[in-house]
């Protein structure tokens, strides 16, 4: 399962819900109206990626998915500044 990660830049941080087990902290990068996390795949999880060209995205919520982008740190950023600002690099 592919890992959340801290980045720089990250701005806040979102805890677990109380009483949930096996669920990391997620370093986020937010400028109010959008919110950004980076996530990082295992050597395994990238052989599939590379072999299936997919990524699978769940929100653990069960009754909607709310809009998601995924793309690389250039991409991301790409958009995000439609939005409002964006996060430093190191």
């Amino acid at each position: 399962m592919a890992q959340p990660v801290h980045f720089h830049g990250a701005n806040m941080v979102l805890g677990p819900p109380q009483g949930s087990e096996n669920v990391a902290d997620l370093f986020t990068y937010t400028n109010g109206r959008c919110s950004v996390s980076c996530w990082e795949f295992s050597p395994e999880e990238l052989a599939e990626i590379m072999r299936t060209g997919r990524v699978f995205v769940s929100i653990l919520s069960g009754s909607t998915q709310p809009p998601v982008f995924i793309g690389s740190e250039e991409n991301v950023r790409d958009l995000v500044v439609d939005y409002g600002g964006v996060w430093r690099r190191s």
